[in-house]
């Protein structure tokens, strides 16, 4: 996670954030093949961004969420 502050008096804002869970991480390692695949989208409405995930595929051809 990162905040980010414009002036020192100024208050802390988002930046970013990450998420990973390691039993993610470890399904992904032992079952999915040797390639991620990244996306990523603007988000509209009242908080803008961009929403970025990266995602494996296992052997039935499904996606599996990394991070």
């Amino acid at each position: 996670m990162a905040l980010n502050r414009v002036t020192p008096e100024s208050p802390l804002q988002f930046k970013r954030f990450y998420v990973c869970f390691e039993a993610l991480k470890r399904g992904c390692k032992e079952g999915c093949r040797p390639i991620l695949g990244l996306d990523g989208f603007f988000l509209k409405g009242p908080f803008k961004g961009e929403l970025l995930a990266a995602v494996g595929r296992y052997g039935n051809n499904k996606m599996y969420p990394v991070a």
